[in-house]
């Protein structure tokens, strides 16, 4: 039986990827309420602080109960939380889940992501016995197709105009991960 107790904190060459904690939401705050990171996300950007402090209320339940997991991306020289990503709808009898991830735009462009993301897919794979991991993207977040590609995703599906937000219908791109193809190119 997997537990998130104690965290599983993972390092790369760049980062600490560690459990949130409450003092984390100011920072959180200035991610998620900025347009820029959240233009693709198919909601509002945060308001205010409560909305982060919510959506880290989410996150500890979740962990607590074993249903998702989501880590801080602590840059190493500095300590500066850089953004977030976990795995979330977490379907343990069919073995998948849903990646999601977030990076405050000083950081992007610098493989941060891509860099987080493999310790993250083989913790999901190795630990939590996922079979298959999927991104739900809008399709015209190309970093973020791209961020998937490199990880050896791949588009499975479009589902056309499934997602009403700000007043009119988007599509959502479908990419799959699975677990021999993410440990087959990872050796």
């Amino acid at each position: 039986m997997v537990s998130f107790t104690p965290f599983p904190t993972l390092e790369t060459p760049r980062l600490v990827l560690r459990e949130l904690v409450p003092a984390d939401a100011e920072t959180i705050f200035r991610i998620q309420s900025n347009p820029e990171v959240v233009r693709y996300f198919g909601r509002p950007a945060h308001a205010t602080i409560a909305d982060t402090e919510k959506l880290l209320g989410i996150v500890f339940d979740a962990q607590r109960d074993v249903t998702a997991i989501r880590w801080g991306l602590s840059l190493k020289d500095s300590g500066e939380l850089a953004g977030t990503c976990g795995l979330w709808r977490w379907n343990k009898p069919h073995r998948y889940a849903e990646v999601g991830y977030e990076l405050a735009p000083t950081f992007w462009g610098k493989g941060l992501m891509v860099e987080a993301l493999r310790p993250i897919l083989r913790y999901g794979f190795t630990q939590m016995d996922l079979h298959r991991v999927e991104a739900t993207i809008d399709p015209d977040n190309h970093a973020s197709q791209r961020v998937l590609e490199k990880l050896g995703f791949k588009r499975d599906a479009l589902m056309r105009e499934n997602w009403f937000y700000n007043g009119k219908f988007t599509d959502s791109a479908i990419y799959g991960l699975l677990e021999q193809e993410f440990l087959n190119e990872a050796r």
